[in-house]
């Protein structure tokens, strides 16, 4: 299983979600920021929240959006 941005596209894919350009790169940090709070592994609805609402969801995290 391919890790890091890799792993990422490749669990996406298989859940059938695409996820535009533009939002990609923040959806992946969502990913891994709450990944890391749980210390477990996403659901698949936890992944489709992500994916489909990433600067909703990127507002629970001061400053994520400034970079």
């Amino acid at each position: 299983m391919p890790g890091g941005k890799a792993g990422f596209r490749h669990v996406m894919d298989g859940l059938g979600l695409e996820i535009p350009a533009a939002d990609e790169d923040l959806a992946f940090q969502l990913v891994q920021l709450c990944n890391a709070m749980t210390s477990r592994p996403l659901t698949d609805d936890e992944l489709r929240l992500m994916a489909g609402y990433p600067r909703p969801l990127a507002l629970l995290f001061p400053g994520l959006l400034d970079h």
